[in-house]
């Protein structure tokens, strides 16, 4: 296996810059099948991984699409899928919560990886990779941060109420969330899989900094430990949108790897990280993949790739790649990294 990814979590020198777009339900594109199909299909969702790799040929894999909705479904969240051809990535439906806040979390039934939901599945979907790419190509499971499965266990808007009103209740559950996320996570890493943690609910652009540290930072660490303890040594933690705020806690998770979103500021993300050794992700903005010519994405990939400033550490990515995003812009991202990285 290429251990170019390794070293730069490790913070050590490698041959070029990783190269980490955020592929979720632009997979099934690659299939030209939808999201809602895809996800729920060992075959298909196994035949989209092998093509990502083979057409774009990421420096890892992430068996993921629906990433925030997969471990609240094997807990009793009502997810929406699309019919027909609508792309649209699968979400918890209308009055889809399974907790109304009401009760005592107790009473919420903890999954069991191997049996509820689609955590079957895309198990099945991580060892069919494993076992053909393992030997090339990291091979990460998504799981959800506590945080982001508490909100789709009682709906994002009725979690920050609660918060507010009733934030023992909250703490209950992010610590039951979390439980419930070490258990499909110690079963991607079973398999012989990394896992990455996806938090975005708990970004500071919905929630305030003091509000993290009272109920995710704890809950995180206590994941991250465990995981490691598992036998994951590295750790990603994926918090979207601006996370500079929030920088000093998101290192004290003990995460190896974070976000600087597209929105975050470089330089500070630069400066802590460094000096932590603590390697971090920049993503490219890509809210108009879809339209952009490759001559412009070329542009601002070397302009994000001169913010790395020589730091071992740096990994170039982008933000959640869209469903339908021509081939051509993001072949014309890597390969100004893998000539970057050539050139110095």
């Amino acid at each position: 296996m290429n251990k170019r990814l390794e070293q730069a979590l490790n913070c050590e020198p490698s041959d070029r810059v990783p190269f980490l777009p955020a592929i979720y339900e632009h997979k099934a594109w690659f299939v030209g099948e939808t999201p809602s199909r895809v996800c729920r299909d060992v075959n298909l969702f196994t035949t989209a991984m092998f093509a990502e790799y083979e057409r774009v040929q990421p420096d890892a894999l992430t068996v993921g699409m629906d990433v925030y909705n997969v471990e609240a479904e094997a807990v009793g969240s009502k997810v929406l899928y699309y019919r027909g051809e609508d792309s649209s990535v699968p979400a918890l439906a209308p009055e889809g919560a399974v907790f109304r806040g009401s009760e005592d979390v107790a009473s919420l039934k903890m999954p069991d990886p191997k049996k509820d939901g689609r955590m079957p599945l895309n198990l099945e979907v991580a060892r069919n990779v494993v076992r053909v790419l393992g030997r090339e190509v990291p091979i990460r499971g998504a799981v959800s941060g506590p945080f982001s499965l508490a909100a789709h266990l009682v709906g994002p808007e009725h979690l920050f109420m609660l918060t507010v009103t009733h934030p023992r209740l909250v703490k209950d559950l992010v610590g039951f969330s979390a439980e419930a996320i070490k258990r499909y996570g110690e079963a991607f890493i079973d398999l012989g899989c990394g896992v990455v943690i996806f938090d975005s609910q708990a970004s500071p652009e919905l929630l305030s900094p003091q509000m993290y540290r009272e109920f995710v930072l704890q809950p995180t660490q206590n994941i991250i430990k465990y995981f490691q303890q598992a036998g994951a040594s590295h750790v990603p933690l994926i918090i979207g949108g601006n996370t500079t705020k929030i920088i000093d806690s998101y290192l004290e998770t003990g995460a190896n790897n974070i976000l600087c979103d597209a929105k975050a500021d470089s330089k500070e993300f630069l400066e802590k990280c460094s000096k932590a050794r603590r390697a971090f992700r920049r993503n490219l903005d890509s809210a108009n993949f879809l339209e952009a010519k490759p001559e412009e994405l070329r542009r601002r990939a070397s302009a994000m790739l001169q913010e790395s400033q020589g730091f071992a550490g740096f990994i170039a990515g982008t933000s959640v790649v869209p469903y339908g995003t021509p081939l051509a812009n993001l072949l014309a991202i890597r390969e100004t990294v893998q000539e970057y990285s050539r050139g110095g």
